[in-house]
């Protein structure tokens, strides 16, 4: 949908930079430390052993947390890339009920369940992982009320305070109530369109009397397209 605009490509280079102290700060925090250790008489193997373990770990974290974003990103662009070069032609023939989830197999949970009402992040995440699902719909009184992505929940997970409830997770993250509805017998390039302008990734499709019959993902768009090899 957007190219990477003049903003985003300083921090590819802050991005690389960062690996690099933390790749050569490290190597040279571990050869002082075992040049000191063998200058004071002790036994160099077991330091060594001691602190690979921990500095490793400590590498790990931190290239994954800046890494793991940036791999989120360029999937993001991909999809923008991949969905903005299917033509109206193609999408044009396809009717958006063709494609969605049906509301019988759709996967969501009601504000009266427990991880909810208790707001368990960690509970919530393991429930995704278990379905294979990345996101999942949250309802109240029969209407979807949010949207949960699993990478949201691991950003929340990272803040030194999580959200404690459904409300103050929302006022954290508004991104999780950015969805909109769209008609059964729209056309799939309507979907886009509209997906594209108001840059959700989620549409929950309703019938003739605007009950939700199933939801349109962004991804599902993307499915469809390579199970049809269009």
């Amino acid at each position: 949908m957007s190219n990477i605009t003049g903003s985003e490509k300083p921090w590819t280079g802050y991005r690389d930079l960062i690996a690099k102290i933390l790749l050569w700060g490290s190597l040279l925090l571990l050869l002082t430390l075992v040049i000191y250790w063998m200058c004071c008489g002790s036994d160099p193997e077991r330091l060594f052993s001691l602190l690979a373990p921990l500095i490793s770990t400590w590498i790990g974290t931190l290239l994954a947390f800046y890494f793991g974003k940036a791999n989120f990103e360029a999937a993001t662009k991909t999809y923008n890339e991949v969905i903005n070069k299917l033509t109206p032609d193609v999408l044009g023939t396809i009717l958006v009920k063709q494609v969605m989830i049906d509301k019988f197999t759709m996967v969501s949970i009601d504000v009266t369940n427990p991880m909810i009402t208790a707001f368990d992040l960690k509970a919530l995440r393991d429930f995704l992982d278990s379905i294979n699902k990345s996101r999942l719909p949250v309802t109240e009184a029969g209407k979807i009320k949010c949207i949960i992505h699993k990478s949201t929940i691991s950003d929340e997970l990272l803040k030194a305070a999580p959200a404690t409830t459904l409300a103050a997770f929302i006022t954290a993250n508004p991104t999780v109530i950015q969805f909109d509805t769209i008609n059964e017998d729209k056309r799939v390039e309507d979907a886009r369109k509209l997906m594209n302008e108001k840059n959700y990734k989620d549409l929950f499709v309703t019938d003739s009397n605007n009950a939700i019959v199933g939801w349109l993902t962004d991804t599902q768009i993307i499915r469809y397209m390579n199970t049809q090899k269009l």
